[in-house]
């Protein structure tokens, strides 16, 4: 995997982590918020998976994975 990409993924998580400060902040969940998330990280996924060319795990692309179906989830079932 490039370098670009791992920073990608590095910064894509910590604004994640960041918006769910905020998130939590509000009273209440935003369904679409959680969505888009999902969106994000299930196209973050995508990429960081074809990059990844050797046989090591490929831990990123696993939390980008688990991140999305979790979003998903919870904006579609909430």
């Amino acid at each position: 995997m490039s370098k670009t990409y791992f920073y990608s993924s590095i910064v894509a998580l910590l604004l994640t982590l960041t918006w769910l400060g905020y998130e939590l902040s509000l009273r209440h969940f935003v369904k679409w918020h959680f969505l888009v998330a999902g969106g994000i990280h299930f196209l973050l996924a995508i990429i960081i998976n074809r990059q990844f060319t050797k046989k090591d795990i490929n831990y990123l692309g696993w939390i980008h994975v688990v991140l999305a179906v979790v979003f998903f989830g919870y904006g579609h079932f909430s």
